[in-house]
């Protein structure tokens, strides 16, 4: 609760400084504008004698500091356990019994089937002719109408009855207050720990008699029958002798080549290269400075108008008609003063550029 004031009256106090600061520089921005036009006019007087006083405001800030919580990381030191290595000393008998695998020839009985010949049922196929009733393309005439009719949509229009103006039912939502009951004082259920008594059975003594009989199950020996391995005759039908072929050798004429030359590779030895480290010496790095440009910003003079008075010479004519040409005359001797302007603003410019 305490927490949440702080949070509301900082958050209340804060949003004061905004209107306040704003406030501040709304008038100063006003100010500011007003002094600029009206600098703009002393600007003008200046030039005829008249002065201008300027006006500054004093603002003062003042910023409170609210203390808030904020979590604060405090390290806690753990043990952590290292693993040392040391030293661990293994007997080893001397001399070292070193243990050598023998292969030892030994037989193993191979069970080869042998075929033992019995009567076996064999079934041979008989193909049986059977007649299947196909039927068999015939021609048949489809009677065709001649001429022959063609159905054709022809659309029809249909006018349909729409009543004007057209009525268009809109839904138009609106809210509906339903009365909720909300009964006051607010009813509220507050738990209530409240002690209930269990009762538990305590263990109480039981007699048991020392010794008493425990039933011990005795194995009755039974007959098992065990497979003897015994003898049996199987008749096997006599090899026929028959007569084998053995090739007799006989010389066999091959022809030797000339004598031709046989190369032989002989190894012969050749230098390989191997990559070795090679010092080389230098000298110790003397410092020196790098010159590294930094971007930096250039103010680039943009010319603008620069309003100069210029003085203007009446000169008095005599006669009564020339006082109307004085007049054109001033109007064009600002026409023609206009060229010594542009030049001494130009000087003006190049000057100012120099500074």
């Amino acid at each position: 609760g305490v927490f949440a004031l702080l949070l509301v009256s900082a958050a209340e106090e804060e949003a004061k400084k905004g209107v306040k600061g704003k406030r501040g520089l709304e008038l100063g921005s006003h100010q500011d504008y007003g002094h600029q036009s009206g600098g703009g006019g002393g600007y003008e007087e200046s030039q005829h004698g008249g002065e201008h006083e300027e006006h500054h405001i004093k603002t003062v800030t003042v910023y409170k500091n609210i203390p808030v919580p904020y979590p604060v990381e405090k390290k806690i030191p753990v043990p952590v356990e290292k693993p040392v290595p040391y030293p661990v000393h293994v007997h080893v008998p001397q001399p070292y019994p070193v243990e050598k695998k023998i292969p030892v020839p030994f037989k193993v009985e191979i069970k080869v089937p042998v075929a033992i010949p019995k009567p076996y049922p064999v079934e041979k196929p008989v193909h049986v002719p059977i007649r299947v009733p196909v039927d068999r393309p015939y021609p048949v005439k489809v009677l065709v109408p001649q001429p022959y009719p063609v159905e054709k949509k022809v659309p029809v229009p249909v006018k349909v009855y729409i009543p004007a103006p057209y009525p268009v039912e809109k839904k138009v939502p609106y809210p509906v207050k339903i009365p909720v009951h909300v009964p006051k004082p607010y009813p509220v259920e507050k738990i209530i720990p409240v002690p209930v008594e269990v009762h538990v059975d305590r263990p109480y003594p039981v007699h048991v008699p020392k010794p008493y009989p425990v039933p011990v199950l005795k194995k009755i020996p039974y007959h098992v029958d065990k497979p003897v391995p015994y003898p049996v005759k199987v008749h096997v039908d006599r090899p026929v002798p028959y007569t084998v072929e053995k090739p007799a050798p006989y010389p066999v004429k091959v022809p030797i080549p000339a004598p031709f030359p046989v190369e032989k590779r002989v190894p012969v030895p050749y230098e390989k290269l191997v990559p070795y480290h090679v010092k080389i010496p230098y000298d110790n790095p003397v410092p020196y400075t790098v010159i590294k440009k930094v971007p930096y910003v250039v103010e680039k003079k943009v010319p603008y108008e620069v309003k100069v008075h210029v003085p203007i010479h009446e000169e008095e004519h005599e006669g009564g008609g020339n006082e109307g040409f004085g007049g054109e005359h001033e109007f064009s001797g600002g026409f023609g003063g206009g060229h010594a302007s542009e030049q001494e603003q130009e000087e003006e410019l190049s000057a100012s550029h120099e500074d």
